[in-house]
């Protein structure tokens, strides 16, 4: 089954007068400490909830999926309106992050929905925010992400690969960023995939267990370069969540067309 990682808010807010829960977390993951990742941000684009990160004071990235105002039925480049987005920074623990409104929300303008290809946006807000971001990584550090290297996944969304686990606080694990070919011949296009390496990475083990699932779409897949922390990829969808042989597959930000395209927006967002 086809994934797209948003869910609704409206499970979301029933769950909140339960068990004050959040939207569904990272499979096979563990909880992140207080401020161990600053610039993670929780978000809701109307009824649909994602996870984005903060890349530069007034720059929040996330999926295309999760921005665009048709998302659910046809994807298009046109944004949410922003009373409809609330966006939480920096907490570890779900509706507890700074509260920053949200002044605009650019799509690619390449992402339509009728593929998962230029799957990423940007939410510009309307005055910095306190958190320390973390940069999309530049191209002189393209080998902070080459294939085999751990790359670390967080997100508000499902914990659970065959059901709905609800955790208050942020998941965190590591995956193996893979090669193109493994990641082709996982979704191939003899079976209908679409993987395409100029705009998607895919990160994760053969043996599956650890994934990104519902709720943690727009999520950091994070790498170090040169000690630093930085962006290389945005959760986008996969088959499945922590399936055995289909890995997670993030929007390749750290690469020359997804990364231009970032800097275009967010000049400050991406690390020279």
């Amino acid at each position: 089954m086809l994934r797209k990682l948003s869910t609704t808010v409206s499970v979301c807010l029933v769950l909140t007068v339960v068990s004050v829960s959040p939207s569904h977390a990272v499979v096979g993951g563990s909880d992140a400490a207080p401020g161990e990742f600053p610039s993670v941000a929780e978000i809701s684009f109307g009824i649909f909830g994602c996870t984005g990160t903060l890349i530069d004071p007034t720059h929040v990235l996330s999926a295309g999926h999760c921005g665009s105002a048709t998302g659910a039925v046809v994807a298009s480049p046109v944004g949410w309106p922003t009373a409809l987005i609330d966006v939480r920074i920096g907490s570890n623990k779900f509706g507890e992050g700074e509260r920053v409104p949200v002044s605009e929300v650019t799509v690619s303008p390449e992402y339509l929905g009728l593929t998962n290809r230029n799957d990423i946006s940007v939410l510009t807000l309307s005055r910095p925010s306190v958190h320390a971001p973390t940069q999309v990584a530049g191209a002189s550090e393209r080998s902070s992400w080459n294939p085999a290297v751990l790359a670390t996944i967080a997100g508000w969304g499902n914990t659970s690969s065959d059901g709905d686990d609800f955790p208050d606080t942020l998941q965190k694990a590591e995956v193996p960023i893979t090669t193109d070919d493994y990641c082709e011949s996982a979704y191939s296009e003899d079976e209908g995939w679409d993987f395409d390496p100029e705009t998607m990475v895919c990160a994760g083990y053969p043996e599956g267990g650890v994934d990104t699932c519902q709720g943690d779409s727009g999520g950091p897949l994070f790498v170090s370069a040169s000690d630093v922390r930085r962006v290389a990829g945005v959760t986008s969808w996969g088959n499945g969540c922590a399936e055995e042989g289909f890995p997670g597959v993030y929007a390749r930000v750290a690469d020359a067309k997804l990364r231009e395209w970032v800097r275009s927006v967010a000049p400050g967002g991406v690390a020279n």
